[in-house]
């Protein structure tokens, strides 16, 4: 979490502090796409830690990941997009 967090101020500090060209702009999707999925990650990780209880309806943590499950698979946070397009950047 502490990971996803600290790129996505460092990524939000770059959009809001110069003017992006088309490249950065893909750049910076790709580290927030690498971000939402640490997110999903350390959600699945206290689950992991929590066990099947974790997966109980009256589980609040239960919620949380349905809800990072589907928010994160929104196209704008899907990494291997991201990649791709980040790699046609690349090999312009």
């Amino acid at each position: 979490m502490h990971r996803a967090e600290a790129a996505m101020l460092e990524a939000a500090r770059e959009a809001d502090s110069a003017e992006l060209t088309d490249d950065d702009g893909i750049r910076l999707r790709l580290i927030v796409a690498e971000s939402a999925r640490d997110c999903r990650s350390a959600v699945e990780r206290m689950l992991d830690l929590d066990g099947a209880s974790g997966f109980a309806v009256t589980n609040p943590l239960q919620r949380y990941w349905r809800d990072v499950a589907v928010g994160t698979r929104y196209p704008h946070l899907n990494p291997y997009l991201a990649m791709e397009r980040y790699g046609a950047v690349l090999t312009r």
